[in-house]
C-alpha cells in the first residue's frame, strides 16, 4: 500500500494535470492575461502576484478539506465534485462566471487585474485563485482520482485529509508560481502590448461559453420555467453592472457611487426573490420513435440498475457502465470524443455488451455507494461488470482505441453467443 508522501505526491501531480482538464480551462484564460500582465512587471511584484494567487488555491481547497472532515465526521457521504449537484451552488457559479465574462469585455468595469499599477491587484489574484480551484472541482484527472478516493475515504485521519487537500491545491497552482518566480520563464512569455485588449477580449467570450456549458447543467436539474427565471435573473444582473459602471464610475463623486451601487444591489437582490426558485425538474417521456432515432445515432444507453446488471451477468452478457454527470466537464468531453464514436457503437453492437449510464447529475445516494465500491470519489468512471463477478476498472483519461480495446477482451471472454436466452 502507499504511503502517505507517495499519495501526497500522487496529489502534486493530480493537481498539476488539474490545469489542462476541461473545467479549469476557461480560468486558465483568466491565469494566462494576469501572468501576460505581471510578466514584464518587477520581480517583487511578479512573485506577490503568484503568492496571492496559490493563496487563494490553498485557501479554497483547505475550506474544501474543513467541510470534508466535518461532514464525514457527521457520516455524511462525501465525493469530488459533489457540490455542483446543488443547483443554487450551479446558478452561484453560472453567475460568478457570467459577471467576470462581462468585466473582461468591457461592459461594466473592476479591478480584477492591475493595469500597469503594479503595487495593486494582490486582492484580485488571491480571489482569482478560490475561483480556479473552486472550478477545477468537477474535474478528474489522471492521478487525482487516485489521490482524491484516500482524501475522501473513510480511513483516512484527518490531518491526512487536509495534507492531501493541499498537496492537490498546491500542484494547481505551481505552474504560476514557477512563473512569477523563475525570471527566464517570465522573460519568455509574450511582451503585453495592444493584442492584449484583444485577448481579453477572447477571455470574455471563452468565460461566456463556460457559463453556456454550465447553464446546461442547471436546466438538467431544475424545471423549464425555473431556468427560464434564471436567465431573466442574468439579464438583470448584467443591468445592475453595467448601469454601476455607466452611471457610478469613478468620474463621478463618492455620494452618486454609493447610491448607484446601493441601488444595483437592491435591483439585483428583488430579482434574486422573484426569479430563483430551483424547481426540481421532472423526468420528460420521449416517444418511441424518438428515442429508436436518436440510440442510431448515438449509443442507446440503458440507466444504471445493479439488478439488472446481475440479472444480466447471470446471462453472461457483461455491462459496460458510464458515471457521468452534465456538470462534469471531463465527462462530456470524453463522451464526445471517445465513447460515443462509431468504433465503439459498433464494439457493443457486435459484442452484445450492454451499455448502462450512470447519472449523477443530481444527487444519487446508490450511485455514489457504487462508485466508493468501485473505489472512486469522482467521476467520469468507466467499468466493465463481467459475468465472472469480476469489474475491468478503466483509467480517468481514456482513448477510443483503449475503450474499444477493453470491449474486445470482455466480448472474447464472454462472446455474445453463448449469452442465455432470456
Amino acid at each position: 500500500m502507499a504511503s502517505l508522501l507517495e499519495y501526497i505526491g500522487i496529489g502534486l501531480l493530480g493537481g498539476l494535470i488539474l490545469n489542462v482538464m476541461p473545467c479549469v480551462l476557461p480560468v486558465l484564460t483568466m491565469k494566462l492575461f494576469h501572468v501576460l500582465e505581471h510578466g514584464s512587471g518587477d520581480a517583487r511584484a511578479r512573485k506577490l502576484h503568484g503568492i496571492a494567487y496559490a493563496g487563494g488555491i490553498l485557501t479554497a481547497f483547505l475550506v474544501l478539506a474543513i467541510a470534508v472532515i466535518v461532514l464525514r465526521a457527521s457520516g455524511e457521504r462525501v465525493g469530488w465534485g459533489m457540490q455542483f449537484q446543488h443547483p443554487p451552488f450551479v446558478a452561484a457559479m453560472i453567475a460568478l462566471i457570467f459577471a467576470f465574462g462581462l468585466n473582461a469585455l468591457g461592459v461594466f468595469e473592476f479591478n480584477i487585474s492591475v493595469h500597469g499599477h503594479h503595487h495593486q491587484g494582490y486582492t484580485a489574484s488571491y480571489f482569482n485563485g478560490i475561483f480556479a480551484a473552486v472550478m477545477s472541482t468537477p474535474c478528474s484527472a489522471p492521478f487525482l482520482g487516485t489521490a482524491a478516493a484516500f482524501a475522501l475515504g473513510a480511513g483516512a485521519i484527518w490531518w491526512q485529509t487536509l495534507a492531501m487537500f493541499l498537496a492537490i491545491g498546491f500542484g494547481l497552482s505551481s505552474p504560476f508560481l514557477l512563473v512569477s518566480f523563475i525570471p527566464r520563464l517570465a522573460k519568455a512569455l509574450p511582451r503585453p502590448g495592444p493584442w492584449m485588449e484583444t485577448f481579453k477580449s477572447l477571455m470574455g467570450f471563452t468565460l461566456l461559453a463556460a457559463a453556456i456549458w454550465l447553464f446546461g447543467t442547471l436546466q438538467a436539474q431544475v424545471s423549464a420555467e425555473s431556468s427560464r427565471d434564471f436567465l431573466v435573473f442574468l439579464l438583470v444582473l448584467a443591468i445592475a453592472l453595467w448601469g454601476t459602471h455607466h452611471f457610478g464610475g469613478v468620474i463621478y463623486s463618492n455620494v452618486r457611487r454609493l447610491t448607484v451601487r446601493v441601488i444595483a444591489l437592491g435591483l439585483v437582490v428583488a430579482a434574486g426573490t422573484q426569479t430563483l426558485s430551483f424547481e426540481q425538474s421532472q423526468p420528460e417521456s420521449r416517444p418511441a420513435s424518438a428515442v429508436k432515432s436518436a440510440a442510431a445515432q448515438h449509443i442507446a444507453w440503458t440507466p444504471f440498475n445493479l439488478q439488472q446488471i446481475g440479472a444480466e451477468n447471470k446471462r453472461g452478457r457483461p455491462i459496460f457502465a458510464d458515471f457521468t454527470a452534465e456538470w462534469c466537464a471531463n465527462c462530456k468531453t470524453n463522451d464526445k470524443l471517445f465513447v460515443d464514436t462509431q468504433p465503439v457503437r459498433d464494439r457493443l453492437r457486435t459484442s452484445g455488451i450492454l451499455p448502462m449510464k450512470a447519472d449523477l447529475t443530481n444527487n444519487d445516494d446508490a450511485l455514489w455507494d457504487e462508485a466508493n465500491v468501485l473505489g472512486r470519489t469522482g467521476i467520469p468512471i468507466y467499468v466493465l461488470y463481467l459475468p465472472d463477478g469480476t469489474r475491468d476498472l478503466l483509467p480517468e483519461a481514456i482513448t477510443t482505441d483503449m475503450l474499444v480495446a477493453h470491449l474486445e477482451a470482455a466480448a472474447k471472454k464472454f462472446p455474445p453467443e453463448r449469452v442465455a436466452k432470456q
